[in-house]
This record gives C-alpha cells, structure tokens and sequence, in this order.
C-alpha cells in the first residue's frame, strides 16, 4: 500500500498535540500529586508547631521540598512545550515552503517514509508497538520515549486506515 498525502497543517498540529500529550500526560499527573501532598503536609507542619512542637519544622521542611519539585517540574514542561512548538512552526514552514507530498509505503519488509528533507525505510521489527489515539495510528519505533510515525483517518480515508492498521499490527505484533 502506497499513499501519497499533501500537507494539512490542521492535521499535522492535532497530530502533534496528541503526541505531546501522550508523553507528557503521566508525568503532569503525577507531578499534581505533589502539589495536593506538598499543602496539607506544611499546613500540618504549621499546626505542630503552633502546638509548640518542633517536630513541625520536619514536616514543613518535607512539604516545602515537594513544592520545590512541582516548581521545577512545571518550569521544565513549559520550557520543554515552548521548545517543541517552536520546532512545529518550523516544520510548518518547511512544509509549506517545499510544497511537497509526503510518500507512505507499507511494504511486506518495510515501512518507507519520504517528505522533503529526508526519506527512510524502516524494517518492521525496529517498531515496537501501534497505538490509535483519536483516530491517529501511532508507529512506534522502539528507539528513544514515544518517538512514533503518525498517518491519520483524516489523511488516507477511513477503509485504507483500517487495512494500514490490520496490516501494521500484524507486522509489528508477532
């Protein structure tokens, strides 16, 4: 199966978003988690020590060093956020620029991707696993967290996307 896709910036941003979020998603949650133990830890810090008990200055100490991580974590997601869509805006251009279709080739030994800057042809065992995320087949290569080719419904048509992803499971899920 052979698909040649024209550019859609709507889908390439949905895209992206999706895959941002699959990353980042865990680790936000359990970063909140410190957030609602860091509060009532210091609140109870504070009352041990209004009992006049010096063993509350532990327990503010504790709360206050989960704060301190839910900080830096959240500086570190927006810094690293910023980052990755400044690189999609600039991929945006790039794209648009070229004006060129991208080339999707499922093949019985391999998957071949080609745009404008690069093309590569990706044996099926250096994938690790599929994933569908709203409607978006999600390849996932087995190097690095996440690092996935992404074909949407939207771009090959709901029957092409069904027997891509037919045959991709049955590639990668031996």
């Amino acid at each position: 199966m052979k698909f040649d896709i024209p550019f859609d910036e709507q889908i390439f941003k949905e895209q992206m978003d999706l895959n941002f979020n699959s990353v980042w998603n865990d680790n936000l949650k359990k970063n909140n988690k410190r957030l609602i133990w860091s509060i009532p830890i210091i609140l109870l810090g504070a009352l041990i020590i209004y009992g006049e008990n010096y063993l509350g200055f532990l327990f503010i100490a504790i709360g206050l060093h989960y704060l301190i991580n839910f900080i830096n974590y959240n500086s570190y997601y927006r810094k690293s956020k910023h980052k990755f869509y400044e690189l999609i805006k600039t991929e945006i251009i790039g794209q648009k620029n070229a004006n060129k279709n991208c080339v999707w080739e499922f093949n019985e030994n391999y998957l071949r991707y080609k745009d404008y800057r690069f093309e590569a042809k990706i044996k099926w065992n250096a994938f690790q696993s599929v994933r569908i995320i709203e409607k978006n087949l999600f390849i996932d290569l087995n190097v690095g967290y996440h690092l996935s080719y992404i074909v949407g419904e939207k771009e090959i048509g709901v029957d092409n996307f069904e027997k891509v992803t037919e045959f991709i499971k049955s590639k990668i899920e031996k």
